[in-house]
């Protein structure tokens, strides 16, 4: 594997939704994402885990709700939120990855230089973070040395105060643009960006998503998975595009060149 940064050409996903609680998916995954690493494709994985936040936060009785489709964080929620995601949620993904034959290694933004740093959006919000800087070198030594590197989305706060936690669809665009990714992929539960008719749009422009984002065609979580997109390729992303993780080796497809699958950004 050729490991000159000039020539490096990084595929960065973000797995999360429905396709992370069944263990079928998420193998189906990792069996679509090994042969690709094998292979010297240069894969970085960002992965989300609301439902078992929520499931670990109802087990310890502390109160969860939403803000605008944020997670309002406490800081006894902070410590729940980042033992769920860099812990359990991340060392299964690493796991699967290896079961398939692919070497992996785990970590969250707060490692490397810390990989991200992040401000706090709104006081009312608690510990959620909007990133403001990345330094992706941990991943591309990890990358360069043939490993897939699975990050959970947590920040290091940017006054040094602790962990905030970061939408896993912003921390992934963050980082696709960041490392100017040939590829930013986000795999979900959903098959792209649908219509007021409930049909596939197979492609959206910046004015095509403010329109549909007028008309309240685009919203709840669909909104970070599209803004991610647009950061990405303001910073240089190649291509983005949001597909469905629980469509039969769509990952392979898409790399091998077949279209019609989800809907890409422009």
């Amino acid at each position: 594997m050729d490991t000159n940064p000039t020539d490096t050409r990084y595929i960065v996903i973000k797995f999360g939704g429905h396709t992370m609680t069944d263990p079928s998916l998420r193998d189906a995954f990792a069996m679509d994402l090994a042969p690709l690493a094998k292979e010297g494709r240069q894969c970085v994985v960002v992965h989300g885990g609301g439902p078992q936040i929520s499931s670990m936060l109802k087990r310890l009785a502390i109160e969860s709700h939403f803000e605008q489709g944020l997670r309002v964080t406490d800081d006894a929620a902070m410590e729940a939120v980042e033992m769920v995601l860099a812990g359990q949620v991340n060392k299964e993904l690493v796991a699967a990855f290896i079961a398939h034959g692919a070497k992996s290694v785990g970590l969250s933004g707060r490692d490397g230089a810390p990989l991200l740093r992040a401000r706090v959006v709104n006081p009312r919000l608690g510990r959620v973070g909007a990133v403001t800087t990345v330094d992706p070198e941990i991943l591309k030594i990890l990358v360069a040395g043939g490993f897939v590197p699975v990050v959970a989305p947590i920040a290091e706060d940017e006054e040094g105060k602790g962990a905030l936690n970061i939408n896993a669809d912003t921390a992934a665009g963050a980082i696709a643009g960041a490392l100017q990714a040939e590829f930013f992929v986000l795999m979900s539960d959903v098959p792209g960006v649908l219509d007021a008719d409930k049909k596939l749009l197979p492609s959206l422009t910046r004015e095509d998503i403010a329109a549909l984002k007028d008309a309240g065609v685009i919203c709840g979580g669909m909104i970070p998975k599209v803004d991610a997109c647009l950061h990405a390729l303001d910073k240089g992303c190649k291509k983005a595009l949001i597909l469905n993780g629980a469509e039969k080796s769509a990952l392979r497809r898409l790399l091998d060149g077949e279209s019609g699958l989800g809907t890409v950004v422009h």
